[in-house]
């Protein structure tokens, strides 16, 4: 959605007057904001299904048009005239609109961990801006919860070292507003909740049962298929560290795979993306869901995925809600429209300044080519004539590499979990 966006404000417009290039951006915002309201009404013959073939199930209208004047307010990149929106100042107005549609309707936070509310690897501390966003969260009734690929089985303690910020913050809430902090684990596959130890007042977590939480998914996935496919992904990972010259050893746990880099220097960004890659391919044909990722210095296949683990989330803290929040006693599970999923910014925004780099590097690379072959084909040759020189392929069509290729999905991907009330759908099976 973000490229089309941009793709549509980049189209040639006049730029003489002050004011063109302000009302081409709000132009086509306004539009985008009436076609998201026609594919609320009508999903599958709506014009944006057209744009967008692969566009999931839309919960809320975007008033883009008010978003970007709000985003204006304190950037002024309205005022630009001939410099359009970057894409991450698209993508920050899309956030603001939909915080704007969901704000009255707020019922369950999810963030991912790594990359969000902390460092890649790293802790929160009680000082943290995030921790004080939690708090406020849940004492306005809000359930939050963690939603991370790290899998501790049987070991809060590992949560409880990266989160001891959060949970030292939770001592100065009630213990109401505490039951409404979670932790979901390898993705989908364990929920924590907090208590406190008597002895010392800390507050900790301990593992809730599958039983009591999972809405049947991931007990009834057999155990024999979920070792068929680890097994799988551990030859295909054992492969391509041998085919790739990778230091790097593999670590296998209860329901994840991956590997863990044992050299000092950081594993090339393209090596991961090949291997989640061939993961994911070569594993397609399995019944168990599973995600197999690049995680930036590691590359993981973890039974299930986070769309899960939201799901059952949805349907498991309703409980935990304010009565006034519960708009009805026989709606046993938070809607789509209610639930927002933050992801991992800091990574991806990494990720996007690298493409963008990438991007403008071959961008440069083929203006230099067409003008090299403009002055080659502008030469007369020894006869007279004039030389004909054979355009390469690569002029034509850009990269046409697997990773650019797959970049724009990935993009879009990112946009949906951002701004999941608005993109993501009723998560099913």
């Amino acid at each position: 959605m973000i490229e089309l966006l941009r793709e549509w404000i980049m189209s040639p417009v006049p730029v003489d007057a002050a004011t063109d290039l302000r009302v081409s951006v709000l132009t086509v915002f306004r539009f985008m904001s009436e076609m998201i309201a026609e594919h609320l009404e009508s999903p599958e013959r709506s014009r944006l299904k057209k744009f967008l073939p692969k566009i999931t199930k839309l919960f809320l209208p975007l008033d883009l048009t008010r978003a970007a004047l709000e985003y204006d307010a304190s950037t002024h990149f309205l005022a630009r005239k001939r410099v359009p929106p970057t894409f991450k100042e698209v993508r920050h107005v899309l956030n603001v609109a939909t915080t704007n549609a969901i704000a009255g309707k707020l019922k369950l936070v999810t963030f991912d961990a790594d990359d969000t509310i902390y460092e890649d690897g790293g802790t929160i501390s009680k000082t943290s801006r995030m921790v004080q966003v939690i708090v406020e969260l849940l004492r306005r009734g809000v359930v939050v919860s963690l939603v991370t690929a790290a899998g501790y089985p049987g070991n809060p303690g590992r949560y409880e070292e990266r989160l001891r910020g959060i949970l030292d913050a939770l001592k100065d809430v009630t213990m109401e507003e505490r039951a409404r902090f979670l932790v979901m684990g390898g993705e989908c596959n364990y929920l924590f909740e907090t208590h406190t130890e008597k002895a010392t007042g800390v507050v900790k977590l301990r593992e809730i049962d599958g039983s009591v939480w999972k809405d049947g998914r991931g007990e009834r996935w057999p155990q024999s298929e979920v070792t068929a496919l680890l097994d799988a992904a551990e030859g295909i990972l054992k492969e391509t560290i041998k085919a790739l010259h990778l230091s790097a050893r593999i670590l296998r746990k209860e329901r994840a795979i991956g590997i863990i880099n044992t050299s000092n220097k950081r594993i090339l960004y393209e090596n991961l993306e090949e291997i989640s890659l061939t993961l994911q391919h070569e594993l397609r044909h399995f019944n168990v869901p599973f995600c197999a990722f690049n995680g930036g210095n590691d590359v993981w296949v973890d039974i299930g995925h986070k769309a899960l683990g939201i799901q059952a989330l949805q349907k498991y803290v309703f409980r935990f809600l304010p009565k006034e929040l519960r708009d009805s006693e026989e709606l046993r599970n938070i809607q789509g429209q209610e639930c927002l999923h933050t992801i991992d910014l800091v990574r991806e925004q990494k990720k996007e300044r690298r493409e963008e780099r990438e991007k403008e590097k071959m961008e440069k690379k083929v203006k230099v080519k067409a003008k090299v072959l403009a002055v080659a084909k502008s030469l007369p040759s020894d006869d007279g004539s004039d030389l004909t020189v054979d355009t390469p392929d690569t002029i034509d069509n850009g990269s046409s590499d697997g990773e650019s290729g797959g970049s724009s999905d990935e993009r879009e991907t990112t946009v949906k979990a951002a701004i999941q009330a608005a993109t993501t759908a009723s998560l099913t099976e």
